[in-house]
């Protein structure tokens, strides 16, 4: 019996179809070739070996693209990691954020765009390590608490996230395939967004525009009117207004996330009333 409580006849791995996919176009590409091979005898020659260089580009397109669905991408680690210490990294954070958040920064003033503040801004600093322990350990607690509420695909484990030049990745990974996605992060009057967002499987990765999200579908991460889509496909903000209110009645503005190799940098103000 497998892990699912199925016979072993029974395939469920991805690979596993994708191998007879390849296998049978390749069968087809054979064929075509012997086929047009015969007609290049003919008196179209020159058109049916095109065809032929066609069907062959095509097919190695095809091999390629699967070859990087396969390719782990090199930031994701694969791996049991410590649970206790992924709780202790994720409980930290969000104490850490709330102290932040309900520090005392000085008395009201109003400042030059009419808004009052308490003191002056200030950063947080998450970094990758804590990210990643965050995803891992608070993720579904958060989608479910969320109006209206979302949850994490069935299936997904090891989330993780990466931190580089301008761009944050999410990932996780499902039987033997890593599905990520990525984005940049705008901020503006309407909230914080993910923009320029990009869906991938292994290291093969398309623009959401482009039908990256069908990249996840195909794995059967379903659930594409879920709000938790809509927010990594930018099209409902990750924060909106882009302010946390506080029970004391004041807010949290956030001004500006700056995304640097391994850290994220969220420059935020204190309002008032």
């Amino acid at each position: 019996m497998n892990r699912a409580g199925e016979p072993p006849s029974v395939e469920h791995k991805p690979r596993a179809r994708a191998v007879r996919w390849l296998s049978r176009a390749w069968r087809g590409m054979e064929k075509a070739t012997r086929t047009t091979g015969r007609a290049a005898r003919g008196n179209h020659g020159s058109r049916a070996m095109l065809v032929v260089w066609l069907i062959a580009a095509m097919f190695g397109c095809v091999v390629l693209v699967y070859a990087l669905t396969l390719r782990t991408p090199s930031w994701f680690t694969i791996g049991t990691r410590d649970p206790a210490e992924a709780r202790r990294l994720a409980q930290r954070l969000e104490n850490r954020i709330i102290t932040e958040a309900y520090r005392f920064r000085g008395e009201p003033s109003v400042g030059p765009d009419g808004v009052r503040r308490t003191g002056e801004d200030w950063r947080l600093r998450v970094t990758e390590e804590e990210a990643t322990a965050w995803l891992a350990v608070k993720l579904s607690e958060w989608l479910v608490n969320r109006d209206p509420p979302s949850r994490v695909p069935a299936g997904v484990s090891e989330l993780q996230a990466h931190f580089g030049n301008g761009r944050a990745w999410g990932a996780g990974r499902m039987e033997e395939s890593v599905y990520a996605i990525s984005g940049l992060v705008r901020v503006d009057k309407e909230g914080v967004w993910l923009t320029s967002p990009r869906a991938g499987v292994g290291s093969f990765w398309l623009p959401i525009s482009w039908g990256g999200l069908g990249l996840l579908g195909s794995g059967g991460l379903e659930g594409r009117n879920d709000v938790a889509w809509k927010m990594v496909s930018g099209k409902v903000p990750l924060v909106s207004g882009g302010t946390v209110r506080l029970e004391d009645g004041r807010r949290v503005r956030v001004l500006g996330v700056k995304i640097e190799p391994g850290v994220v940098v969220v420059e935020c103000r204190t309002e008032v009333p």
